[in-house]
């Protein structure tokens, strides 16, 4: 499969059209790519993040979740093995002509685009308080302070590429013709139409992508195979952290998971004797996660109360407390374990 054939192919994914064939491609795809993942943290950098997890505790009194860069499978099928995917990076800038220049300081170049015309546009925002723009697709970016955002009068018939450097919340019209790519410093997000939040300060060691709702593809920004990129596919309540200089994708889920967009009568989170597993299940839809029970006597166990309306770690400290159990959370993944109950 060549890099036009796989593009399609992964634009057809982030648009849900893929038939099952496709998704046997992309599973077989990924699993390679999870052979070459990085490195596990060295127990220096577990010791920090341990530390930093301790602090949240105290600070919030609330079981706090660990994270550890182990990649954990979400969902079920093709879902779950796409979270490894590094997605191929396909881009061939048409309409502007690409150059290689440091945005931040790296051991390698990043292909940043370049105008060949006066109608690259800059929007800087200077001022101490959001800005909003709305692009000539509709597509609305709103821009943090300090931060600037280099994107052309005009999109190409074929794609629509902006450049960031800085923080901004990105709406993205939907165009399943056209996928939207983001350049951070070293990182590319590409998307059909979706919204998500991307924070890449140049003199910040992390580039941060978080997703508020659609499937977003993120990956480095360096001329690698498709099989060699590092790179993930994110959902809502899901985010990446990118060490430039280890040069690590970390997944995780967002310090405060929300509701995905649901019918009204699904929204309910009240429960009277109900198995463990569905209260589980309904959070788990809720909140468009993955949770696993890790021993299976805790499925023997039964929950009563109303969780509507709390938080999700609130209502997993809730949830764990009535059953004697107890949950973390690792990469993108929640784990609840427990002596369970008898049948």
């Amino acid at each position: 499969m060549n890099q036009h054939e796989f593009d399609i192919l992964l634009q057809k994914y982030l648009a849900g059209q893929c038939s099952p064939e496709e998704e046997r491609q992309v599973l077989e795809w990924s699993e390679r790519v999870h052979v070459l993942a990085p490195e596990p943290l060295t127990g220096t950098e577990q010791a920090i993040i341990e530390r930093k997890i301790w602090k949240n505790i105290r600070q919030n009194a609330l079981p706090a979740p660990t994270w550890r860069t182990t990649m954990v499978r979400i969902g079920a099928g093709i879902a779950a093995a796409v979270l490894f995917t590094a997605a191929l990076y396909v881009l061939r800038p048409e309409i502007f002509g690409s150059t290689e220049r440091h945005l931040t300081k790296q051991a390698k170049p990043v292909r940043v685009l370049a105008p060949r015309s006066n109608d690259f546009l800059v929007f800087k925002n200077n001022s101490g308080d959001d800005r909003s723009l709305t692009l000539e697709d509709g597509s609305v970016i709103t821009l943090a302070k300090s931060s600037t955002l280099r994107y052309p009068r005009h999109f190409d018939p074929k794609n629509r590429q902006v450049e960031l450097e800085g923080e901004a919340v990105f709406n993205i019209k939907r165009d399943t013709s056209r996928p939207f790519f983001v350049y951070s410093g070293e990182l590319v997000t590409q998307v059909l139409g979706t919204s998500f939040k991307v924070t890449s300060f140049g003199n910040a060691r992390t580039i941060e992508v978080q997703v508020l709702s659609g499937k977003v593809s993120v990956y480095e920004n360096e001329e690698k195979s498709s099989e060699s990129r590092n790179g993930v596919v994110l959902r809502p309540n899901q985010k990446i952290t990118f060490d430039k200089e280890a040069k690590k994708l970390i997944p995780e889920l967002v310090e405060a998971p929300v509701l995905v967009e649901l019918p009204v009568q699904t929204r309910d989170l009240a429960f009277e004797e109900s198995p463990l597993q569905t209260v589980l299940n309904a959070l788990q839809k809720a909140y468009d996660i993955e949770i696993v029970v890790e021993n299976p006597a805790l499925n023997n166990c039964t929950f009563t109360g109303d969780i509507t309306g709390l938080p999700l770690h609130t209502q997993l400290r809730f949830i764990c407390k009535s059953v004697n159990a107890s949950y973390e959370t690792r990469g993108t993944t929640v784990f609840v374990n427990g002596e369970g109950c008898p049948k």
